[in-house]
């Protein structure tokens, strides 16, 4: 047996078959050997389809967080930018609205030729309640004078000079009880009146129009401006609208409710009219 053993044809053709075997045995899905091997490999293929699963979450997690970080950092630009567009239309803005009372200064400036035209900043007031007066920022060191007229740049009408300090002034509204202006309407047969101030109609914004005689005729919508009479108010300032006709039966004058063209809640500048001629 042992020289059968030490045969070196007998060692070949052993290896030969036992090579053999274990090919049929594996070709055999179902074969003791497959059986062993599928339990060793089967959990190691799971751990690395979990390995593989994880790794691609990550990936992704990775991705996703580096996009949220680009998507903040270009929202952060955008809201910069924006912040600077605003500042810069705000700036264009008050370039635009400062050319625009520029112009308009000027404009008065050409219409009221005869007289000085001094700005003034609105200082002191009540924007919500017409019983009190507004204070301007200039006052006797500027030539401001008691009844001077008090304009917008707009020309409309404000008021006047009610008094006068050294650097300051107080300007009484039209619609102040003791406001009178002598008007007319800007239709040719417009006639004369006067507009002036009521105690009732003040809280409203609101004053009347009087010494209306039944010849003149006014209708609701009638443009009402200065007449250039009584020696205070050049001709051609703007005051208001009629938005009512009233009329007593026994009498033949009549009285018109106006609504001034000027807004008091918005008033911030206004212009101080100087007749030339009286030595200011």
């Amino acid at each position: 047996m042992n020289k059968l053993l030490r045969n070196r044809k007998f060692q070949i053709t052993s290896a030969i078959i036992i090579l053999l075997v274990v090919v049929l045995l594996s070709a055999d899905r179902f074969s003791k050997v497959n059986i062993i091997r599928n339990i060793v490999t089967a959990p190691v293929t799971f751990v690395q389809k979990g390995i593989n699963a994880i790794s691609d979450w990550a990936d992704g997690l990775a991705a996703s967080i580096r996009n949220y970080n680009a998507v903040i950092d270009e929202n952060s630009s955008l809201k910069e930018e924006n912040l600077l567009l605003k500042e810069h239309l705000a700036v264009l803005a008050d370039i635009e609205n400062e050319n625009d009372r520029l112009r308009a200064a000027v404009k008065l400036k050409d219409r009221f030729s005869n007289y000085e035209i001094i700005g003034a900043n609105i200082v002191g007031t009540d924007p919500g309640n017409f019983l009190y007066n507004y204070r301007i920022d200039i006052g006797s060191l500027d030539g401001v004078q008691i009844d001077d007229p008090v304009i917008a740049a707009n020309n409309l009408l404000v008021g006047r000079i009610y008094s006068v300090g050294l650097t300051s002034s107080v300007v009484m509204p039209l619609v102040d009880e003791l406001s009178g202006i002598s008007a007319w309407t800007t239709k040719a047969d417009g006639g004369h009146a006067v507009v002036k101030g009521d105690i009732e109609f003040k809280s409203k914004g609101l004053c009347i129009m009087d010494t209306v005689n039944e010849t003149v005729q006014l209708e609701i919508g009638d443009i009402v401006e200065t007449s250039g009479m009584g020696g205070i108010y050049p001709k051609g300032i703007l005051i208001g609208e009629i938005i009512e006709l009233h009329k007593e039966s026994s009498l033949i004058e009549r009285h018109a409710i106006v609504r001034p063209f000027i807004d008091f809640n918005a008033l911030e500048e206004v212009y101080i009219l100087q007749d030339k001629g009286s030595g200011n």
